[in-house]
């Protein structure tokens, strides 16, 4: 922690998520059983045309020969992954949870929660001087977490997982959360050194507020 602060310092390991079964494994699972189910079909009926058009199997063997290649590999890629045969021959019975990654934004998310619960603790204690101000803060310090989370939101909420966006909105994300940090030193140094009210800024907080919503 810092001493002046008394806040943790930013999170220097990734953000732990909870498991949970992925969309993408599970449309994995259901476009092999797809592809199985066609595969039976158009092969019977393949082999019935062969049978009815001839005594013995005559060409029916020459389009399904590289299918069967082809669904072989299929069935190698999802081996791979980790999914077992039973797994991809049941079709799922419990809906899809949706998967929860870690992005970039995850540590400045993590350090915009803390001080957002310093600068309450904090505006608590100079209520009794100034309750405009500590209402001021509070507010503005939930409208700079509310754009982080958006932006967190935002970053996972993409169709392919491309982290190159999330670590371009670090920079401005970090710069808010030092607008916050300074904050909430103020109002610490109010409480604690009593320092005048007038060194606590909270104009710098709500510019990087909206600053961070319009990148979300």
């Amino acid at each position: 922690m810092s001493e002046e602060t008394q806040t943790p310092a930013l999170p220097t390991a990734r953000v732990a998520t909870r498991p949970g079964v992925s969309r993408v494994a599970e449309t994995r699972r259901r476009i092999y059983q797809r592809h199985l189910l066609l595969f039976l079909a158009v092969g019977a009926g393949l082999l019935a045309a062969d049978l009815y058009t001839s005594p013995d199997l005559q060409w029916a063997y020459y389009p399904l020969a590289p299918w069967f290649l082809v669904f072989v590999m299929h069935t190698i890629g999802l081996k791979s992954r980790g999914f077992t045969i039973g797994e991809m021959l049941i079709p799922p019975r419990e809906r899809a949870v949706e998967e929860v990654y870690t992005v970039p934004l995850d540590y400045e998310l993590v350090r915009a929660r803390q001080l957002r619960d310093g600068v309450a603790s904090a505006a608590a204690a100079v209520r009794d001087q100034d309750a405009s101000l500590a209402d001021r803060a509070v507010s503005a310090a939930d409208d700079l977490v509310a754009a982080v989370e958006s932006l967190v939101s935002s970053a996972r909420s993409e169709k392919y997982r491309s982290e190159d966006r999330a670590e371009k909105w670090v920079p401005e994300a970090r710069a808010g959360l030092e607008a916050l940090n300074e904050l909430h030193q103020g109002l610490l140094s109010v409480e604690v050194l009593e320092e005048p009210l007038a060194t606590v800024r909270v104009e710098p907080v709500n510019e990087r507020a909206r600053l961070l919503r319009e990148l979300a």
